[in-house]
């Protein structure tokens, strides 16, 4: 289950890399910037202010839309979307509009390698090549695996994106391969933490000890997130874990730096969620920049945006 396929990034590993976005993550970030990815089914994101009316949607097949009864003929007033029935393929093109959208379809390690493959040369060009992002990827072990190996075959350079709230076994299975890991650090207290994503501090700081013990090409990355972990002793506290871990033969550690934002507010509304943070809130630029001296006095290569 996937649920996008994002071509010529910069931002998520070495080069130019096309990321596959993986439907599913075993925690619940509040501030998730992807929250279609959080569930490990499809979902169908509802924009209101895109509807035409034209009724595309309710003459499909599916089940999950019905009209809005506040509308003339239930057309002008748009749709309900009824969450409880799981949406079908038959979303996925529907509206001409895109005021409905389909998040989630099934893909197999053929079909997205075909789309994968569309932009080998720029891989070549650029040190980039493949991501594999989420959500969660090593929620869908399998499917990482397979795209990982077809990628190697293919002469790319394979990465992932992971917040390691996953068994020690899927880790091992994936650190056997030559991959740039991307991996969350968002908390270093047990109840901070679960209080904030509903997930298990150990394993994730296990994992990550695991990673950096074997030698792996290791990226940490920090979201700082207001009434999370944008205090000093919170982010004091993450960036000496980090520092603390075996360093890679040569260079610093690398730790990136993520403020929060807003943006994904939209999504929350679209998925019929209610957004949990006031819109406009931000990271003071001055703690930023104070995480990233400290972080700097650590022995660590911080980065203020990845």
């Amino acid at each position: 289950m996937i649920f996008d396929i994002q071509r010529f990034s910069t931002h998520d590993g070495p080069g130019i890399r096309t990321v596959v976005f993986f439907k599913g993550c075993p925690l619940a970030c509040a501030w998730c910037e992807n929250p279609e990815s959080q569930s490990f089914g499809p979902e169908l994101l509802y924009t209101r202010s895109r509807c035409v009316g034209c009724g595309s949607c309710l003459r499909a097949s599916g089940q999950a839309v019905r009209p809005d009864p506040l509308g003339a003929d239930g057309l002008p007033g748009g749709i309900i979307v009824d969450r409880d029935i799981a949406p079908g393929p038959e979303y996925e093109t529907v509206c001409p509009a895109l005021a409905l959208r389909l998040a989630g379809r099934e893909a197999g390690v053929q079909e997205i390698m075909a789309e994968v493959l569309k932009d080998h040369r720029f891989f070549a060009k650029s040190g980039g090549g493949l991501t594999l992002s989420g959500g969660e990827p090593l929620a869908q072990l399998e499917l990482a695996m397979g795209i990982f190996e077809a990628a190697l075959e293919a002469g790319i350079d394979i990465a992932i994106e992971s917040c390691l709230a996953v068994r020690r076994a899927s880790v091992e299975r994936a650190a056997a391969l030559p991959l740039h890991w991307l991996a969350d650090l968002k908390h270093i207290e047990s109840e901070a933490f679960r209080a904030g994503t509903d997930g298990d501090l150990g394993r994730v700081l296990g994992n990550l000890e695991y990673l950096a013990d074997k030698g792996a090409d290791l990226s940490i990355r920090v979201p700082v997130v207001p009434g999370f972990n944008d205090d000093e002793a919170s982010m004091h506290g993450i960036l000496r874990f980090a520092a603390g871990l075996p360093r890679p033969p040569e260079g610093g550690r690398r730790a990136d730096l993520l403020p929060y934002h807003d943006l994904a507010a939209g999504k929350y509304a679209s998925l019929g969620r209610s957004y949990p943070f006031a819109l406009g809130m931000r990271v003071k630029a001055e703690h930023m920049i104070g995480y990233a001296e400290f972080g700097r006095s650590l022995g660590l290569a911080i980065s203020i945006g990845g």
